[in-house]
Formats: structure tokens, sequence, C-alpha cells
């Protein structure tokens, strides 16, 4: 992790434990961020099902704290303050994850960045594309997620 982004990814940790007691009940940690990617995980053992692999539903909710947390970093990075909301999320369980769940959430484009930093200036309110996969042990993606997050100027 660059040392740049270090102090970001722990702020963004803190901030989550503090705030979302799911995020706490499921030991949600920040492993890195680089700019370009945000990896969060959690352990198996607090997210497990009946058949011994991740539960769906904490799945979902790793992908969307990854991609919360992708919006938030991209928010503060342009300057634009405001309530972070999920919008929509879609995701596809294309096959069980049996080891810890690791989430990767990918930054917008450029294009995308700099269309929000200009919706929000100009409406007080910008969108967010993130884009999150889940691999296996292997690498083999198990978990895609997409999800529209909007920053809301207060």
């Amino acid at each position: 992790m660059k040392s740049s982004y270090t102090k970001q990814a722990q702020d963004l940790e803190a901030f989550l434990i503090k705030h979302l007691p799911l995020a706490r009940a499921a030991q949600v940690t920040i492993d890195s961020y680089d700019g370009e990617r945000l990896q969060v995980s959690a352990p198996l053992s607090e997210n497990i099902n009946d058949k011994g692999t991740a539960f769906g539903g904490s799945l979902y909710n790793l992908c969307v704290i990854a991609g919360w947390g992708m919006t938030d970093l991209k928010a503060k990075s342009l300057g634009l303050e405001g309530d972070i909301v999920v919008a929509k999320g879609e995701i596809n369980y294309l096959r069980p994850v049996k080891g810890r769940l690791i989430a990767t959430a990918f930054s917008p484009d450029t294009d995308m960045l700099e269309k929000a930093e200009h919706h929000h200036k100009g409406l007080g309110k910008s969108v967010f594309h993130i884009d999150v996969t889940v691999p296996d042990e292997h690498g083999k993606i198990c978990v895609k997620f997409s999800g529209k997050y909007a920053v809301l100027r207060s």
C-alpha cells in the first residue's frame, strides 16, 4: 500500500467499525488501497452458512461496503462533500466462497470521475458506478457486484 493511501484506508476502516454495526459483526477490515483498487475482507468464521461456505448476505454486505468505501475515497479525493447512499446493487453469485471473504472494489474511470465532479458542483449530487469482485483462494471469481452510489451534498 502506498504510504499516501495508508492513512485514508485506516480512516475508512475506523469509520466503518464505528458507524456500521454490521461491519463490526462481520469483522470487516480494509486490507489495501492503492488509488485504483480497494480490498476489503472478513473471516469466513463470522460469515458462514449452514453449508460451510460464505453466507450470501455476508458477501453482499462486503461488496456493498467495498463499493461504498471506494466511493468515499474517490469523493474525498475530488473534494466532494455529502452523504453517500447506495442507490442500487446487483450481485451475481457464480460459485461458493470457502475461505476468507476478500472483495476488491475498482475505481471508476477518469470520465466517470469527471462527470461525478461536474454534477456534484452543479446539481449537488454525483453518481458513482463501482464494480466489485470476490475471488476464491485460487483467484477464480466467485461473486460479481455492480453498485450505484450517490453522493448528496448536505
